[in-house]
């Protein structure tokens, strides 16, 4: 199950770096969107795991920024959730998000709200060590909205930007097909670092 994970892990990175690689050769032509548009990968911690992946970000407008991700959620909950009493897994999914940039310098302040959507396989155990431990999976639909603060930071020449921010959401199971598992409030750190392809 492990090996299996991780070539859908490398499949993923490598899909989004030939797409980005397909998107510099375009923007050769000066395309005034494709100069907005900024690649990189995103690290987000919370408290029962990573979400980790490649990452988008637009700038629509000097304080207007929009940005997606292509996540792989590695979840251990422990038994934080009293529903069970162990909870790991792993999940794949996407993020939509926009900040408010506070300033158009190249370090501002900002704030901003996303929303994430994950499929996600919970292995699931039950009074692990004993004679009647129970165990199995259960496959959730996770959606997680939160808010977070942060900072922007831009090289001089503008081609590289850094990102750092921290936030609050929650873990909202919208579908799940097997034994109930675990959702709640959270909260978030993340950073990621971009670049732009002209």
């Amino acid at each position: 199950m492990i090996k299996f994970h991780k070539k859908i892990i490398a499949a993923f990175f490598i899909i989004y770096f030939g797409i980005v690689s397909a998107v510099a050769a375009q923007n050769k032509k000066n395309n005034k969107f494709l100069n907005k548009l900024h690649f990189g990968i995103e690290v987000q911690w919370y408290p029962a795991g990573w979400l980790i992946g490649p990452s988008v970000m637009y700038s629509y407008r000097p304080n207007h920024v929009f940005f997606t991700k292509l996540g792989v959620n590695i979840a251990d909950r422990h038994n934080w959730s009293g529903l069970n009493d162990n909870e790991e897994g792993i999940g794949y999914g996407i993020s939509l998000g926009y900040r408010y940039l506070f300033t158009t310098k190249p370090g501002t302040f900002f704030i901003g709200t996303r929303g994430e959507l994950y499929n996600t396989i919970i292995d699931w155990k039950n009074d692990i060590g004993l004679i009647n431990q129970t165990n199995g999976s259960t496959r959730i639909i996770v959606y997680q909205p939160s808010i977070e603060i942060g900072y922007l930071i831009k090289t001089r020449n503008k081609k590289w930007s850094a990102v750092v921010s921290a936030g609050v959401g929650a873990e909202i199971n919208i579908i799940t097909t097997g034994k109930p598992v675990g959702q709640g409030g959270m909260y978030l750190a993340s950073i990621a670092a971009y670049r732009t392809l002209n």
